[in-house]
């Protein structure tokens, strides 16, 4: 059977056309978040998941990792410990806070359940600060976008390679704060430099005071801390930031000279906030208080009582089931607590050098 001439030429054209152009793939878009990973050699990356964070939800994580195991991925020798000099912590918008203990007395938060643990609206153990009541605090941001701080010459945070670190992220999409679109996510940049560079230990104190109460009746109260650093000779700050949530307005840390039953002088001051939701970290080199021997730090926290965005009755609530607090004293007021809208904080971030290993906060 002979094919048509119309077939024939059909065959012909499509023998010769040119072949289909495929349009390459649209690339993977960059998260403007995102730091470059540190050179092999130098130090590691860590990396938080993208967590979800929807309306109404305050997600808490905890993520646990060694040191030793991240350097030695990155070209570094796994037995040895890890000099911190310099930091890069990057954060999406809507952080209200990113934290890095060293893991200690174990209570309710264990690396032994797992790597990473979630938590929502105050509930589960990530949200529990008795769980790391003595951790020391390694790192902390409090601000959306990037930090970049290398600590002055020959001062290192010295991190054993076998030492669990407690990466704790919290992103808040509720009333007062928000995350814009849905999903935190957190990078960590730890650069480090050889041993025989080291010539102080950096040393740092997470203090907390936990007696607040910011009540109708008592809608402009002030609290204060101290921490004695109880040091033999001077040491030096170099880093400091406060953390309280919307009702505070005036966050500030003093040089103290450790005895003192009164609020040092206003030339004392050496760190101001009144930005509750991304509160300033002052650092060095534009921060280098000297404290004298025996010294230590006075933090004061000012208030504003707001009317509750959840409402008295879940104040009360709270107050009561947390603190016991009888009916007759209940107040809406606002207690110690992890949630933005519910409860308030009072915390100090103090980075100094040389590390002193007797610090006590009260």
């Amino acid at each position: 059977m002979r094919t048509p001439l119309v077939l024939l030429s059909l065959l012909a054209l499509t023998s010769t056309a040119c072949p289909a152009v495929i349009e390459p793939p649209d690339p993977v878009p960059t998260d403007a978040f995102a730091l470059d990973p540190v050179p092999q050699g130098q130090g590691f990356q860590f990396i938080t998941r993208e967590t979800e964070v929807p309306q109404g939800v305050e997600q808490q994580d905890c993520y646990f990792f060694k040191a030793g195991e991240l350097a030695a991925a990155n070209g570094m020798p796994a037995n040895e410990p890890l000099n911190l000099h310099r930091i890069q912590i990057s954060q999406r918008d809507g952080s209200h806070h990113m934290n890095i203990y060293r893991v200690r007395t174990i209570v309710g938060l264990d690396p032994a359940n797992g790597a990473f643990q979630p938590a929502s609206n105050g509930s589960g153990p990530c949200f529990n600060s008795a769980n790391w009541a003595d951790w020391p605090l390694l790192a902390n941001t409090q601000q959306d976008g990037t930090i970049d701080w290398t600590y002055p010459d020959g001062v290192a945070n010295v991190i054993q390679p076998d030492e669990w670190l407690m990466l704790q992220s919290h992103f808040v999409n509720a009333s007062t704060q928000k995350t814009p679109h849905n999903y935190g996510k957190v990078w960590v940049n730890f650069w480090g430099i050889p041993k025989d560079q080291v010539k102080h230990e950096l040393g740092t104190i997470f203090a907390t005071k936990q007696s607040i109460r910011v009540c109708t009746k008592n809608p402009t109260p002030t609290f204060d801390g101290v921490c004695n650093i109880n040091n033999k000779s001077p040491v030096q700050i170099i880093g400091a930031n406060g953390h309280f949530h919307s009702r505070g307005k005036q966050f500030r840390i003093y040089a103290w000279d450790g005895s003192s039953l009164e609020r040092p002088s206003e030339s004392q001051r050496f760190y101001t906030s009144e930005t509750w939701d991304d509160p300033p970290m002052t650092r060095s080199p534009e921060l280098d208080m000297t404290l004298p021997a025996g010294g230590g730090i006075w933090y004061t926290c000012n208030y504003e009582w707001t009317p509750p965005p959840i409402g008295c009755q879940a104040l009360n609530e709270f107050d009561k089931k947390k603190y016991s607090t009888p009916d007759s004293l209940l107040d809406c007021c606002y207690t110690f607590g992890p949630q933005v809208d519910q409860n308030e904080h009072c915390n100090a971030f103090i980075y100094y050098y040389p590390k002193q290993d007797d610090v006590n906060c009260f």
